[in-house]
């Protein structure tokens, strides 16, 4: 099986483990054990992506204790705020956009940015196993709720605040009725939550449905076009852990923030790797505007 072909068969694999029809209680999440060394120890052939297999060796030590729901996978609870008859409609298309451009991140990573004149045949980058691994146990657990989350969509009377806060409270006692097995407050599943609302959608939505091809990167134009994918389009994430305490928080960032699709993967790493460490880092974007995004730098 090609490289496509097994980007392919992860991408309908998860859409029926993880349809965006389903409430997050409808089926049971997919679970996974162990990872192989062979796919993250990197001082054995063949070559494979430094940052992949440093984020297998870590998920592979956090699940060495069976934690419960979704275990061996990574990725957020999602909350759908938007219920719109418009929303119903780009709700599916926003979320399989979402997991598409993940997963192309998961691939491209490993891939160099230049190399000759002429674009390679997909087999110029390192080992494809590790990053494929990474890929197929992507999870994302998404929570309809109409009657407890569609008025908190945004644009009502309250500030953007007590909007949050009241989010935040609500992705905590899903959290609560989870069995999260031991150590939940290391799982960044349950202690952060993505939330898709009426913007976050549209932006998701507009994201093309074809993808770059996955191979390495020819000229400087080239680049520019691959390193943008998906740079417009984003989610919410929130660090309901921090938010639950306010005395921690400093003057600008409460604990609310936008992550977009390049940056999904490494927002949910790096909080595994500081493990009950809360406060991601983040940027204003643009100053002064309010709006703060995950900076992985």
């Amino acid at each position: 099986m090609g490289l496509l072909d097994s980007f392919e068969s992860f991408r309908l694999w998860n859409s029926k483990l993880n349809s965006p029809a389903q409430t997050s209680s409808a089926m049971p999440a997919p679970t996974f054990g162990r990872i192989p060394p062979s796919l993250w120890d990197e001082s054995k052939p063949p070559l494979k992506n430094s940052t992949a297999c440093f984020n297998l060796q870590q998920l592979d030590q956090f699940i060495g204790v069976p934690r419960g729901h979704a275990h061996g996978s990574w990725g957020y609870t999602v909350l759908r705020t938007t219920y719109t008859p418009e929303a119903d409609t780009l709700f599916p298309l926003a979320l399989a956009r979402l997991k598409n451009y993940i997963r192309w991140w998961c691939h491209f990573r490993r891939f160099p940015l230049h190399h000759g004149t002429t674009p390679c045949d997909g087999t110029c980058g390192a080992a494809a196993e590790p990053n494929a691994e990474i890929s197929r146990r992507l999870y994302l657990d998404v929570v309809e709720d109409r009657e407890g989350l569609a008025h908190l969509d945004g644009g009502g009377d309250g500030s953007a605040e007590e909007r949050f806060t009241a989010l935040g409270a609500y992705f905590r006692r899903w959290a609560a009725g989870v069995d999260t097995g031991v150590h939940p407050h290391q799982n960044p599943r349950y202690v952060i939550c993505v939330v898709m609302d009426s913007e976050s959608v549209a932006s998701l939505a507009r994201l093309p449905e074809e993808l770059p091809p996955l191979r390495c990167v020819v000229g400087n134009e080239e680049a520019r076009i691959f390193l943008g994918t998906g740079e417009d389009a984003w989610v919410w994430l929130l660090e309901a852990d921090y938010m639950a305490e306010p005395e921690e928080h400093d003057d600008e960032y409460h604990g609310w923030l936008r992550t977009t699709v390049y940056d999904f993967q490494m927002s949910w790493f790096t909080r595994l790797e500081r493990g009950t460490a809360p406060c991601y880092l983040h940027v204003e974007r643009p100053e002064g505007s309010g709006i703060f995004y995950f900076d992985a730098l």
